[in-house]
């Protein structure tokens, strides 16, 4: 698994290189720019913490676009999720939230123990939470809010 969680980068623009996939910059990826550098920190700070007291990890990723050779935001994310490998792998426990505003589309992947825990279902509340802050134009409230919540039920 790559480990580039303590590095912060801002982003300009989306260069996927040789992969389909953007390079991981953290555990904060705001590849379509919607945070603030304080957001983000805030945000990487929550991760960092929880990921010290628990060992699990979480990664966020902004997208603008999907790679052209996909067709499916979905099928996208989850591979995507694979290639970052998120989650410790004897463990499996890897969380990671992508969005996109552009395509109006959110996606929350969980590795098989983190589901476990995070069921489908508490994933899809969290889903159906967060759409009326994004439709207000609230990324970073509704983002840290479904943060905050996935790791309280996590830690139950």
């Amino acid at each position: 698994m790559k480990r580039y969680f303590y590095l912060f980068l801002f982003i300009t623009s989306i260069n996927y290189g040789q992969s389909v996939f953007p390079e991981s910059v953290g555990v904060v990826n705001d590849f379509e720019g919607i945070f603030t550098e304080k957001q983000k920190e805030e945000l990487a700070k929550i991760i960092i913490d929880f990921e010290k007291q628990t060992s699990n990890e979480i990664a966020i990723i902004t997208l603008k676009e999907i790679h052209p050779t996909y067709d499916d935001f979905d099928k996208f994310c989850l591979d995507l999720s694979n290639y970052y490998g998120v989650g410790k792998k004897e463990n499996d426990n890897g969380l990671i939230i992508v969005f996109s505003a552009e395509l109006r589309k959110f996606r929350i992947n969980t590795g098989t123990q983190t589901e476990n825990i995070l069921t489908n279902e508490i994933c899809k509340e969290e889903v159906d939470k967060i759409i009326p802050e994004f439709k207000k134009g609230n990324y970073f409230e509704g983002i840290k809010n479904c943060l905050l919540n996935l790791i309280q039920k996590w830690k139950e």
